[in-house]
């Protein structure tokens, strides 16, 4: 991206091809993969690793300035899938995806080789299923959600889990996969799952997203977590104003730290606030899905999932 020509790059479905399209002011340019994608992560200026959607057997490394080039396509670790997040260190040296044993679920961290996708590490998580992952301070700290479902209620019926979704925020060592600090919420609040992430500017800050998978009542979906401490919860509105029906899919921290951005496609809402936590407001987008943040401060661009 620059500020003169932005370009935005998301997994995407035309017609019945899965694919991901490349968007620009003045064109949008779609492109195939080998199966749905889900999330994304920068390995440089030019190149993007799109990971397969949960329980997903392909990931793929796009080139943003070829995108008639064969793909570099790989696979989850033995025995894996991917949950659908990676993420990719400052300076693109490191490229770390999220996947779960596709017999136990449990999750696990794979280091990769940002080149070629080729596995480098395998981190066991004794957890649930890691669902977005950054890379914080600096790069010294991965910070992994568990979404602490065995089946994501999101896709196709209740989840399945005995004892209970079983989330957190994990803060990981990149050198060695050690789990360094466990965030979990307190128990009235076990129906969340911590799914999404973002990392604020300076590092040190990471705002969370959740989905609830009890809506007999309204529960606070966003909260942010200062890496060593725990997680605070943001204020939400009142549901017969504005309801975010249980769910977010995407949250970002403008370019300046400033302002925080969630967006909830079953309510068909984008919902903004500080970043010392004070509730804004909301702008009404249908079916709103993504969110990144502009090179601009206080600016954010939003998809749809109506194209």
């Amino acid at each position: 991206r620059d500020s003169k020509t932005p370009r935005l790059l998301s997994a995407a479905r035309t017609g019945t091809e899965d694919g991901g399209v490349l968007w620009r002011l003045d064109a949008a340019t779609p492109f195939k993969l080998p199966a749905r994608g889900h999330g994304l992560a920068h390995l440089d200026n030019e190149k993007v690793a799109i990971v397969g959607r949960r329980p997903g057997l392909f990931s793929s490394i796009v080139d943003s300035t070829d995108l008639a080039a064969p793909l570099q396509v790989f696979k989850p670790s033995q025995g894996c899938r991917f949950s659908g997040h990676a993420a990719a260190s400052p300076g693109g040296a490191l490229l770390v995806t999220g996947e779960f044993d596709a017999n136990s679920v449990e999750g696990v961290l794979v280091s990769r080789d940002p080149k070629t996708g080729v596995e480098c590490a395998r981190w066991p998580l004794k957890d649930i299923e890691p669902h977005e992952i950054v890379f914080a301070k600096g790069g010294a700290r991965v910070v992994a959600a568990l979404g602490g479902l065995i089946k994501d209620g999101g896709v196709a019926g209740p989840a399945f889990n005995p004892g209970g979704v079983r989330s957190a925020v994990l803060e990981i060592d990149p050198k060695s996969g050690a789990v360094l600090a466990r965030h979990a919420l307190s128990p009235s609040l076990s129906s969340l799952s911590l799914r999404h992430l973002a990392v604020s500017p300076d590092g040190e800050t990471v705002a969370v997203a959740a989905q609830d998978q009890d809506l007999s009542e309204t529960r606070p979906l966003v909260g942010l977590l200062k890496l060593g401490s725990d997680i605070s919860l943001l204020p939400m509105p009142d549901a017969s104003d504005l309801d975010f029906r249980g769910y977010i899919s995407s949250i970002a921290f403008d370019g300046s730290g400033s302002f925080i951005a969630a967006a909830s496609p079953r309510g068909s809402v984008l919902g903004l606030w500080t970043a010392r936590g004070t509730w804004c407001g909301a702008l009404p987008i249908a079916d709103a899905s993504g969110v990144t943040a502009d090179t601009a401060p206080n600016t954010f661009w939003v998809s749809s999932g109506h194209g």
